[in-house]
């Protein structure tokens, strides 16, 4: 079985599976053991007190952290059990106050996962790993709260499904109006071309013939009404923000930084994968790939044009979320869903807000349009 590049599926849309969650599909894929080079277990400060409590799973039994007026903090806890969850209370933060949270693991095998919160339950920020290659398995949240003035929780799990354990150390600090970064338009390009040794960071590298309609299963002469409708899709889905999409056959590769959608190829167990999930959109220039060849058959029937380009124009759309920082979400009319049979992409799908996946957290809600509207605008 062959495993994500980015190790867990995070960033992938599934193919075979009709229901199940993307973890189902990883199963048996090897977990990464702990190791100096991917953030392993650290001595520590046997001076921290440890905050975590037997009871502090839940916003309403959060552990209120002690930060004081400097802003910060340190301090260790343990994920001793399956499913434990540890959950703190950062308090009152504003917008424009930055956020850092860095998670180590001191001992075990350890594989955290750290989530910021609003008191709303919705989800603010996630980070797994802090480098997107897993070479580091310890999380780093580093953030200038947006939105609203409200209460704020930091959420520490093992990696769903992993079967971990260990003590961590905790590094909390809160930097008071650092200014609100604006929203910034995104450039998106669809890449028809394909090319040799087209490297997609965190993925792989990868020969693509141009984009053709036989490779999902339809004539060639319809290869230039799929392309325009796939296009006219995207952008229907992000009519509301401030994302410019272009393509390959109309446009010159943008000199600008823009993320790259390619399509091409097969994977045995996802449509698509992206090449991160990227918080809070620091890295505008990043990519994913559609893996077109392995769409005819994936559906209980045979798909009309109109509902391939629907699903072909959800996908990308979908992996674009990912390079935008948007996680997997369990609503089969959400864009990030993946929790539905492969027949729901056939149709359309919308932003909203969506409760989280349990493959990536076991409590909490995303709302999309909200994380959309401050980070590349209306």
């Amino acid at each position: 079985m062959k495993c994500s590049p980015l190790g867990r599926w995070q960033g992938a849309r599934v193919l075979p599976g009709l229901t199940a969650p993307l973890l189902a599909l990883c199963f048996g894929c090897p977990l990464t053991p702990p190791s100096a080079s991917d953030g392993g277990s650290t001595s520590g400060d046997g001076n921290l007190t440890s905050l975590d409590t037997s009871n502090n799973s839940s916003l309403q039994s959060a552990t209120a952290l002690p930060l004081g007026s400097t802003g910060e903090l340190q301090f260790t806890g343990v994920i001793d059990r399956t499913k434990d969850i540890d959950v703190y209370e950062l308090g009152t933060l504003s917008p424009g106050d930055g956020l850092s949270v860095d998670v180590a693991r001191l001992n075990g095998n350890l594989d955290a996962v750290a989530a910021v919160f609003d008191s709303r339950e919705y989800l603010v920020a996630f980070n797994d790993d802090r480098v997107p290659d897993s070479s580091n398995l310890n999380p780093l949240v580093d953030i200038v709260i947006r939105g609203q003035e409200d209460a704020y929780y930091l959420a520490i799990i093992a990696y769903p499904g992993s079967s971990t354990f260990g003590q961590y150390q905790v590094a909390v600090q809160i930097e008071r109006q650092v200014g609100e970064p604006p929203p910034q338009a995104q450039t998106v390009f669809l890449n028809w071309a394909g090319g040799d040794n087209v490297d997609i960071p965190n993925v792989g590298t990868f020969n693509l013939q141009p984009f053709s309609a036989t490779d999902v299963g339809f004539p060639a002469a319809q290869t230039k009404p799929l392309k325009r409708r796939v296009q006219q899709i995207v952008k229907e889905r992000y009519a509301d923000f401030d994302l410019i999409v272009l393509n390959s056959d109309d446009d010159p590769n943008p000199p600008d930084p823009h993320s790259t959608v390619y399509f091409g190829g097969a994977d045995a167990q996802a449509f698509a994968i992206s090449e991160q999930i990227d918080t809070f959109n620091k890295d505008a220039s990043d990519s994913a790939i559609v893996f077109t060849q392995g769409y005819p058959g994936a559906f209980a029937h045979t798909p009309t044009l109109e509902q391939m380009a629907q699903a072909l124009g959800n996908t990308v759309a979908h992996e674009t979320g990912h390079l935008l920082g948007l996680v997997h979400t369990a609503d089969c009319n959400d864009m990030m869903d993946t929790s539905c049979a492969n027949d729901r992409i056939l149709s359309p799908q919308a932003f909203s807000t969506a409760p989280i996946d349990e493959s990536v957290f076991p409590f909490g809600l995303q709302p999309e349009v909200e994380i959309l509207s401050w980070l590349i605008g209306f």
